[in-house]
């Protein structure tokens, strides 16, 4: 009886497992789609997590600190315009001091 409940439970994880293997993980990790999440994916995953970036919690005047802390001390490239402008759209947006779009899970 005990062999038949763990084959069946092995089966079922099997199915489940393949399930979740056939779904396609977002292209932006838990970043939120919309406008300007392209952009911000691209420019702050060649360095670190999003999770990093959604866990922040920052006004736009944080955000601006943070990119002119990571071009002095951590050597990340300046970010030019028109993408900046995206970029701190989209992160003061979502990812602001009240944190909407903190991640969960």
């Amino acid at each position: 009886m005990i062999y038949r409940l763990i084959i069946g439970l092995m089966a079922a994880f099997a199915v489940a497992g393949a399930v979740a293997a056939d779904e396609e993980p977002p292209e932006f990790g838990v970043l939120v789609v919309a406008d300007g999440v392209e952009e911000t994916y691209a420019y702050c995953v060649a360095c670190h997590s999003e999770r990093i970036v959604a866990q922040q919690g920052l006004d736009r005047q944080g955000w601006v600190e943070l990119f002119d802390w990571m071009v002095e001390e951590q050597g990340m490239p300046e970010i030019e315009e028109p993408d900046l402008s995206i970029v701190l759209d989209y992160l003061t947006t979502h990812y602001n001091t009240d944190r909407p779009n903190f991640p969960r899970n």
